[in-house]
């Protein structure tokens, strides 16, 4: 069993509350402008691809916006109460399911898993919590192998490894929160931190005292992170923030970077160095963006890809965006009737 880190009643129930608002406005976008003129207007190229995936990647009891990410599409289930069921499921280029894990500790009441990746080679990470009868709660980051069992875990003390991903390198990037005292404060600690599997914490940046305290939910809650050849992304909505740090940097840069008026964070990709889109949407209407940099005054504004913001009856809005395979977008359009479970290979194009 995972050592517990002592987390109490009142702090776990700050952490259930934010991450139980994030499924639920998760499970509401996948049911379901401010626009700002642009210098450089980018819209989407015509489907080059269109693949349809099992449609449980999408839609279950507790199940979360999936992502893709090394050629997989991975989905995930917010909370689990017994072993052997799985909560992490892998989907390939054709759509199927090719591997699952059931993410589980001896000793677990109930298992939260806050974040999932796929490495190249179809093993999964999975970030989370593992809950004891007692109230305790140890957080965690895990490697499976190719069958989905799990090999290494990375025992996160003092941290909650809300967002994940995995640099070239095979190490593994988090955006996260560093819990609550009994008074319902931030405790100090660093929110950016960098993980290898056998040597545990190797990094540390990005204090949270950068961002403010009485943000709830935190910054790590709203928030998408992503790992490149070169660096790692990551964006916070309830912080209006995006960071981006080089791999070889001794810090990050952090812009002020707030989200559309009125539409909810879904997710963000990156298809190269300031080559960011993020998907934002509310009750039926909403669509992609990409960020616009002020180097000088280390701003940023989500600008709308033209043609694909809008009510979701609208031909050529995005009803969902998954993630970016090379220079390519991966993302659901209005005009398929199939839904989200459809995905469309497409290219962001400078008008």
């Amino acid at each position: 069993m995972l050592e517990p880190n002592g987390a109490g009643p009142s702090f776990r129930r700050l952490i259930l509350f934010e991450f139980f608002v994030l499924l639920m406005v998760s499970q509401v976008n996948l049911r379901a402008q401010d626009a700002r003129p642009s210098v450089y207007p980018k819209a989407l190229s015509d489907s080059s691809r269109r693949v349809v995936f099992d449609r449980g990647a999408f839609f279950g009891e507790s199940t979360a916006v999936p992502i893709w990410e090394n050629g997989y599409l991975v989905s995930r289930e917010v909370e689990t109460f017994q072993d052997r069921t799985p909560n992490v499921r892998l989907y390939d280029q054709s759509g199927k399911e090719v591997r699952e894990a059931a993410i589980w500790f001896p000793g677990s009441v109930r298992v939260l898993i806050y974040s999932a990746t796929a490495t190249p080679d179809g093993r999964i990470i999975a970030a989370g919590h593992a809950e004891r009868s007692d109230g305790t709660a140890a957080p965690f980051i895990t490697l499976t192998d190719l069958v989905g069992k799990v090999t290494d875990v990375i025992q996160t003390v003092g941290f909650f490894p809300a967002n994940i991903c995995q640099a070239p390198d095979g190490t593994v990037w988090s955006f996260g929160g560093t819990g609550y005292d009994e008074r319902s404060h931030p405790k100090p600690g660093d929110t950016l931190r960098h993980f290898d599997f056998q040597k545990g914490q190797i990094g540390s940046y990005l204090a949270r005292s950068t961002f403010p305290e009485p943000l709830h939910p935190g910054p790590e809650v709203h928030a998408s992170i992503r790992c490149s050849t070169s660096e790692v992304v990551a964006y916070s909505h309830s912080a209006q923030a995006y960071v981006e740090m080089k791999y070889g940097d001794g810090a990050p840069h952090v812009y002020h970077a707030e989200a559309p008026s009125g539409l909810r964070l879904g997710g963000i990709t990156a298809t190269g160095s300031k080559k960011v889109y993020g998907f934002f949407s509310s009750g039926g209407t909403g669509g992609l963006y990409y960020l616009s940099f002020d180097e000088a005054n280390s701003t940023a504004n989500w600008l709308p890809v033209k043609g694909a913001v809008g009510a979701y009856t609208k031909l050529g809005v995005v009803t969902g965006l998954w993630g970016s395979d090379g220079d390519k977008l991966l993302v659901s359009r209005a005009e398929d009737t199939t839904g989200v479970a459809a995905l469309h290979w497409t290219t962001p194009v400078i008008q």
